[in-house]
């Protein structure tokens, strides 16, 4: 049999108590991705093995979430799937199909759904845009949903980032496939809407540059991110695109385009940041939502990428005044729409798809590791080259980062306070959907449509 129990090493902390649940993309609301396993340290890590593998209908790139002893995982062929996470059997399967676009392929489950415990509801966004509201126990739909969101341009406008829930409602981000018109001609209507759960309607929406049809999407996976007291809300905005008649050509700054923002829970603007030093007319997105975490003794910090390969870290009082710190971590080619994930206990940041070079060539991409020391000055630690490609946000295990190979695939184990490689597992298909922990086991799915959990062996 395969467990987490409970152990101890030199210098680390465990608990004996499983993490019980894993209700939406980065596992809170501030999107740390951290959590604690009984007995897994940097040393039994060395001893993790595949539990079960199971194949279900499409790519998996959502996050699988997990809620009173089940698992969820959506695919890319339109299904959601409840499984039973010691063995993977099947306790119940919706399938909501697919769309199809003109020109970015076929679509089924992207964005990552929300567990809401207190009603006994998994709230998730199918492909045709609708937003349901389903029975845990047997995926029956909730009476009065779904609730329309982008049904009415459903192969113009899609929803990337997961769902937050934050008190009774619910935030549904808007962006589209690829930058295109719908088979209506229009672009995407980029926006943040919200969706009062307890009456199944539209309450409030926040569009980033007024006007139809001019993208500013939210593309970041994470949706929207909450402060700690639940008071404000952080996302990251998409290139907008707009006609300048001063310069006879397109904008891709107008409004809030490019940007990094700060919202109030009934969406109202409290402060933007975009860099100076961004060019109008390129694809430079906030691809992320931040990170926000607070280091004792430190004030409250928001991480958070951009496509341009930084990574920049904010006053989370401050943001208009610009970065604290910032980061050149991507090569400026390739995306870099991640986001950072944080281990309180190490007053660590976790950052992934950066750029590793040696000798002038790139060798690779990995993760790097980033320390908060005691003056709250944020320092490199290390870097270690595991991948290629986009990679899903670090999952954080107590002293140990699980991290996805991304478009090389595999996963690998690392020493969270050294980055030492301490187990890896290859596989066939890309590693993109973020692996999660909960119960005593770990899972992570591929664009195979593999789904794997993984223990550490006795």
């Amino acid at each position: 049999m395969a467990s987490f129990t409970a152990a101890s090493s030199s210098g680390t902390t465990t608990q004996t108590t499983a993490p019980s649940n894993w209700l939406s993309y980065g596992h809170d609301g501030r999107l740390t991705n951290f959590v604690r396993l009984p007995g897994l340290t940097p040393k039994t890590a060395r001893r993790l093995r595949m539990t079960w593998s199971k194949t279900l209908d499409g790519p998996i790139i959502a996050s699988p979430l997990y809620a009173n002893g089940t698992l969820f995982v959506e695919t890319e062929a339109g299904s959601i799937y409840a499984l039973r996470p010691s063995d993977g059997a099947t306790r119940w399967q919706r399938n909501f199909g697919v769309t199809a676009t003109q020109a970015c392929g076929t679509w089924g489950f992207t964005s990552t759904g929300a567990i809401d415990l207190k009603r006994g509801l998994l709230y998730a966004i199918s492909a045709d845009g609708f937003l349901h509201a389903m029975s845990l126990k047997t995926g029956s739909e909730r009476t009065g949903w779904p609730v329309g969101i982008t049904n009415a341009h459903a192969d113009g406008e899609s929803v990337w980032g997961g769902l937050r829930l934050l008190r009774n409602t619910l935030y549904v981000p808007v962006a589209s496939y690829c930058d295109v018109p719908g088979s209506d001609g229009h672009l995407a209507d980029g926006r943040l809407v919200a969706v009062d759960v307890r009456r199944a309607r539209v309450s409030a929406a926040f569009d980033p540059e007024p006007g139809d049809g001019n993208l500013g999407g939210i593309w970041s996976w994470g949706g929207v991110s909450v402060d700690a007291a639940g008071k404000t809300l952080w996302t990251g905005i998409g290139n907008s695109r707009v006609y300048d008649p001063a310069c006879s050509c397109y904008t891709e700054t107008a409004g809030l385009g490019d940007s990094m923002a700060k919202l109030t829970p009934d969406l109202h603007v409290l402060g933007s940041y975009r860099p100076k030093d961004l060019p109008d007319g390129l694809d430079l997105d906030f691809g992320s939502s931040p990170l926000l975490f607070q280091p004792d003794g430190c004030q409250a910090f928001a991480a958070g990428n951009n496509k341009n390969g930084w990574m920049y870290v904010w006053n989370q009082r401050s943001l208009k005044r610009g970065p604290r710190f910032s980061f050149g971590l991507g090569d400026g080619l390739a995306a870099f729409v991640g986001q950072p994930s944080y281990a309180p206990q190490l007053r660590m940041i976790f950052e992934s798809h950066v750029f590793d070079t040696r000798g002038g060539k790139k060798i690779g991409d990995g993760i790097s590791g980033f320390y908060v020391d005691r003056r709250c000055q944020i320092r490199r630690r290390w870097l270690t080259s595991l991948g290629e490609g986009q990679m899903p946000p670090p999952l954080v295990v107590g002293d140990v980062v699980f991290a996805a190979g991304g478009e090389s695939g595999g996963y690998t184990a690392l020493d969270a306070r050294t980055g030492k490689p301490l187990w890896h597992l290859a596989t066939a298909s890309a590693t993109i959907s973020p692996a999660i922990a909960a119960g005593t086991r770990i899972f992570a799915g591929d664009l195979g449509g593999a789904l794997r959990a993984f223990a550490r062996a006795r």
